[in-house]
């Protein structure tokens, strides 16, 4: 009998957690086979991130966040530097006009 390891859903997850809060780890433990110590983990990470109850999908949606970040970052810096050598430009016109 081999053991393969079930990916939860974040919806399967919350489903869990709610039976968890009317019943209790143990019962929500035997109802979903799953183990206690998962249940008090999704609880946990539950409380500290808001419903990130997904890591994968956490971090994917992270990923696409700073490549966004990074990707605007770069855009706003090329606009400063043209900015940066519009002024300079200028400031050497009017040096050479007085």
């Amino acid at each position: 009998m081999g053991k393969h390891r079930k990916r939860w859903t974040s919806s399967e997850k919350s489903a869990v957690l709610s039976y968890y809060k009317l019943w209790g780890a143990v019962k929500a433990s035997r109802e979903y086979s799953i183990s206690v110590t998962s249940i008090y983990k999704w609880k946990d990470a539950l409380e500290q991130e808001g419903a990130g109850l997904s890591p994968a999908q956490d971090g994917k949606v992270a990923h696409q966040e700073l490549k966004r970040l990074k990707r605007e970052n770069d855009e706003l810096k090329k606009i400063v530097a043209e900015k940066e050598l519009r002024l300079r430009i200028q400031e050497e016109m009017l040096k050479k006009s007085h």
